[in-house]
């Protein structure tokens, strides 16, 4: 019922007819076909006269005089008509009193069409009503062609399907349109109107390919002679890319298995970072000549492709487990400890500095594991375990009289230290290269040291003093890989103090490690 509303507007305003027909006038025989276009979505509304256009193109010639296309050829038609308008003001009795109506004004079949672009492309909805049978039809198609998509709606209405015979000398040739197999030879079809592509193909023979543009209902004899294929030729080139010539022409890649006319030919494989290979192929009439070759890689492309090789299974172990041997010293001489065990008197008794700033080496193992990504990783555990090789002197402050100290009290304290360093969950960044990792980290970690004195039974602090921090550290290491996941890997680490209790540290690593 749209369709018939939007239909009576239309004529409404544009016939201006009288309310009805004299009754010696006779309503013209219905003859006509009423096109009306309207936009499928809003902001569509150029589409309108671009399918108007599209839709006179398409109608064959011998019916176009038939044809209103649009509200313009609409208001043409009705100068001089009013239409018989007795079924619509009640004066007679009809079934439906619009298409009466309508069909009074000439017009055997009105077809709506709504014209729209999408995702899909351009989609057409059509609904057609013959107002003298009230048979109703409806189509609907989307194709990212304009005048496929329009061809596609309107075949549904009208006749438009261009015939098409196809013929080969020899018979039996497959029948390709537009890329499609359809068939074989000799063969007929229909297809809509517009430009195609026919091809050929038939073994042992040169295939053929034709493009043609077709009009409604235009009847097309397509006669191909096919060559036969007089030797052939099969390459089989590596790596894949590898470019495929036939006398300086280049006629694929990789792999080939094509005709060829017979005689000398030089075939030749080419591939950037590989040496050229060329022979002189002698082709005999009906023969088959193959070529199987691997290219040499250039000494250059053949380190590439080791260095690839090695970073790709490099890469592909994702966990490691590494043991090392550390060199750690102190970045400054703040180190405030205190006493593990302490009598009242040196209950608030701490330690203010190392003394001797030439002395503040560590020597130490470490042991860290972590797994790894494609470019991120984290260290997920690591702990470090050093000591000291040789005395270190630190300032202390002692109530006078206690441990035998004279007035101003006891400034100095020899000591040996050991330091235990715990991290975890340390995220990471990672660079390969071939069979170098190189991988930058960043992370907390805590810090604890036990001091020692070296005076034996003499000493104040017989249990030792103790000193716990928690550092920001970062950490650059490289991993060279000897063996399949076996590696040495060399790292350097710089630690800052949060707590103020142990100075940081710059620390040198080295080590063995296993990935996997």
């Amino acid at each position: 019922m749209f369709v018939s509303c939007l239909l009576s507007v239309s004529l409404a305003l544009s016939a201006g007819a009288a309310p009805g027909m004299p009754p010696d006038t006779q309503a013209p025989t219905p003859s006509h076909t009423l096109w009306l276009v309207q936009a499928l979505y809003p902001g569509q509304d150029a589409l309108l006269q671009r399918t108007e256009e599209g839709i006179a193109a398409l109608i064959p010639q011998d019916v176009q005089a038939e044809q209103l296309i649009g509200r313009g050829a609409l208001a043409m038609h009705l100068k001089g008509q009013g239409g018989d308008l007795r079924c619509v003001s009640g004066e007679a009795r009809c079934r439906e009193p619009l298409e009466a109506y309508l069909e009074s004004l000439g017009l055997e079949r009105v077809v709506l069409v709504q014209v729209g672009q999408d995702d899909a492309g351009y989609r057409f909805r059509a609904v057609s009503i013959r107002p003298g049978t009230g048979a109703r039809g409806q189509a609907e198609t989307a194709n990212p062609a304009f005048e496929k998509a329009l061809a596609g709606v309107l075949v549904k209405f009208l006749s438009l399907n261009a015939t098409v015979v196809a013929e080969t000398t020899p018979v039996g040739a497959t029948v390709f349109i537009d890329g499609v197999k359809v068939g074989a030879t000799p063969f007929t079809t229909e297809v809509l109107p517009g430009e195609h592509t026919f091809r050929f193909e038939l073994a042992s023979h040169l295939p053929k390919e034709e493009t043609r543009v077709l009009s409604s209902r235009q009847q097309v004899k397509l006669d191909a002679a096919l060559e036969k294929v007089p030797a052939r030729l099969v390459v089989k080139a590596q790596p894949e890319g590898a470019e495929i010539r036939v006398d300086g022409q280049s006629v694929g890649t990789t792999a080939v298995d094509q005709g060829i006319q017979p005689g000398t030919r030089r075939v030749s494989l080419t591939l950037d970072g590989y040496e050229p290979h060329e022979v002189e192929a002698e082709i005999a009439p009906g023969g088959t000549y193959t070529l199987e070759h691997a290219l040499t890689p250039t000494s250059m492309q053949s380190f590439k492709l080791a260095m690839r090789r090695r970073k790709e299974a490099t890469m592909a172990r994702q966990s490691y487990l590494e043991a090392s041997f550390e060199m750690q010293r102190l970045t400054g001489t703040s180190l405030a400890s205190q006493p593990l065990s302490t009598s009242e008197e040196l209950e608030s008794l701490r330690t203010r500095d190392v003394r001797a700033p030439g002395s503040r080496n560590l020597r130490g193992v470490g042991v860290e594991y972590g797994r790894y990504g494609q470019f991120f990783g984290v260290m997920l555990v690591g702990a470090t375990y050093a000591s000291t090789g040789d005395t270190w002197t630190l300032g202390i402050d002692v109530p006078p009289g206690v441990g035998g100290a004279g007035p101003d009290g006891v400034s100095s304290l020899d000591t040996q230290v050991q330091a235990v360093s715990l991290r975890a969950l340390q995220p990471q960044l990672r660079y390969v290269l071939g069979p170098v990792s190189f991988a930058i980290q960043v992370g907390l970690e805590g810090r604890g040291l036990l001091v020692k004195e070296r005076a034996g039974d003499a000493a104040i602090f017989k249990d030792g003093l103790y000193a716990l921090d928690l550092h920001a550290s970062g950490q650059a290491t490289a991993r060279i890989f000897v063996y399949e996941g076996l590696y040495a890997s060399v790292a350097y680490q710089h630690s800052f103090t949060l707590l103020k209790k142990i100075a940081g540290t710059s620390n040198i690593r080295g080590g063995l490690g296993y990935a996997f």
